[in-house]
């Protein structure tokens, strides 16, 4: 007797999950804990300001008139805003269409841009070197982190400068070099001397992984249980005499420029927010044929509230070895 198989049977129906998988990174963890601005102008200003050095000689004569000092003025920042924008267009077919993993293809590619935008802007207010000025012809770019940190580690090799936020210098790069735990400590103690606290250190997985092999005021143990032990290689909170850093890993800083992956920022995220001019907005443009076209955008900036509580490690090697 002939037996029937799958490969005889007509119309066998299709096994296909109603889902689509993407473990591509998503996440952006720096504009994840800063905070959000309303603004309103592409060139966005603000001011900050410091104290004189503590006097502990400050001793007034009784009955000697006041004396007066120069007071100096609050220091000017700024930034430029930055669009960020993808499109896409679909056919009216595929439109009508029925496609397993979404129910709207259009909802779908608009909340991808969107996620992919949001690791755009990561980048950016991150890596960016200088602000550009829009014109007619030319984008505008906001200053990232790269940029604005003034107080940092320079490799010792090569023509390295730190940026000058004021004049819109971009910083300039010099030899790679390992990282050492004795410049992050260095970074950690001039961040608390300048008003902060040091309490976050944004690093490139890489740079991660390098940090973890620094012994200083870590103990390695051995959890067992009953089942399973488990050895601790890693940490992710650094203990120090200011306080403790929490060491966050950035896909993102996996990117190409000396910004993302040549560099290493100590951080408070109070001290840092996103300017919005335009909030994320998905609107249809006009029609081409027998299809429909979207465009995903938005206009940020970098808002850093004070540089100076902020610390950058740069000229750092791909690995920090």
């Amino acid at each position: 007797m002939t037996t029937l198989v799958t490969s005889a049977v007509v119309r066998l129906a299709e096994d296909v999950e109603d889902r689509i998988y993407n473990f591509n990174p998503s996440d952006a963890p720096l504009l994840a804990m800063i905070d959000r601005v309303k603004i309103s102008n592409p060139f966005h200003e603000w001011s900050r300001d410091s104290y004189r050095v503590a006097n502990g000689g400050n001793a007034a004569i009784q009955g000697a008139d006041a004396s007066t000092t120069a007071l100096d003025q609050p220091g000017p920042l700024n930034n430029r805003t930055q669009i960020f924008q993808d499109g896409f267009k679909i056919a009216n077919t595929v439109l009508a269409s029925k496609a397993y993993g979404r129910s709207n293809e259009k909802a779908y590619q608009t909340s991808k841009c969107m996620v992919e935008l949001k690791r755009d802007i990561e980048a950016a207010i991150i890596g960016n070197g200088a602000a550009v000025t829009a014109d007619g012809s030319t984008a505008g770019v906001l200053r990232g982190l790269y940029g604005f940190i003034t107080n940092d580690h320079l490799g010792a090799a090569g023509s390295p400068a730190s940026p000058n936020p004021v004049t819109n210098t971009a910083p300039t790069a010099g030899t790679a070099e390992a990282i050492l735990e004795a410049d992050f400590k260095t970074g950690i103690q001039t961040c608390y001397e300048n008003g902060g606290d040091a309490s976050i250190a944004m690093v490139s997985p890489s740079h991660k992984v390098k940090i973890s092999t620094w012994a200083s005021g870590v103990t390695r143990n051995v959890d067992v249980g009953k089942e399973a032990a488990t050895v601790n290689v890693a940490f992710d909170f650094y203990r120090h005499d200011f306080g403790v850093t929490k060491v966050v890993p950035n896909r993102v800083m996996t990117g190409s420029g000396a910004g993302l992956i040549n560099t290493m920022y100590i951080l408070d995220a109070d001290k840092l927010a996103l300017g919005q001019l335009r909030g994320f907005e998905s609107e249809e443009l006009a029609k081409t044929g027998d299809a429909r076209r979207w465009q995903v955008r938005t206009e940020v900036t970098l808002i850093v509230r004070d540089e100076k509580p902020l610390y950058a490690i740069r000229d750092a090697t791909v690995s920090g070895s």
